[in-house]
C-alpha cells in the first residue's frame, strides 16, 4: 500500500501529468488519510463557486478511496516523529507527522508527495515524489 500526502491530493484535483504519470506505473493500493481531508478543507472558501468544485472532488475521492483515520496509536507515533525530528534538528508541520503517523501505524510505509522535503528525514518512510 501506498499512501498520498495531501500535496498530492491537490495535484490530483489539478490533474498534474507528473502524479498521473507515476499514478499509472505504480501497482499499489492507494490509501488517504483523514487528516489530508482536514488540511484541505482548511484551504477552501466554502462562499467560493471554485472552491465548491474543488470541495465536491475531494468529497468524492474521499468516499471512493481508503481513508486512514486518526486514532490514539497514530497520535502517539506522530508525536514520536515529531520529537526525534526536533532532536535531528530536521522539524517538520505537526500535520505532516500526523500523517506519517497514521500511515506507519497501518504498516504502511510509502508515501507519495510533492513535498519530498516534508518527509525526508522520517526514516521509516519510502518517499516517493514526482
Amino acid at each position: 500500500m501506498i499512501g498520498l500526502d495531501t500535496s498530492a491530493i491537490i495535484d490530483l484535483f489539478r490533474d498534474d501529468p507528473a502524479l498521473i504519470r507515476l499514478l499509472e506505473q505504480i501497482d499499489d493500493t492507494v490509501v488517504l488519510n483523514q487528516i489530508s481531508y482536514l488540511e484541505l478543507m482548511f484551504g477552501l472558501d466554502f462562499e467560493s463557486r471554485h472552491d465548491k468544485s474543488e470541495e465536491e472532488y475531494y468529497d468524492s475521492l474521499f468516499n471512493l478511496y481508503s481513508v486512514l483515520p486518526l486514532d490514539n496509536i497514530s497520535c502517539k507515533k506522530a508525536a514520536k516523529i515529531s520529537l526525534e525530528l526536533k532532536k535531528l534538528g530536521k522539524s517538520i508541520e505537526q500535520f505532516d507527522c500526523t500523517i506519517a503517523g497514521i500511515l506507519l501505524a497501518n504498516g504502511i510505509n510509502k508515501i507519495l508527495t510533492r513535498n519530498k522535503k516534508h518527509f525526508e528525514n522520517i526514516r521509516q518512510l519510502d518517499v516517493i515524489s514526482y
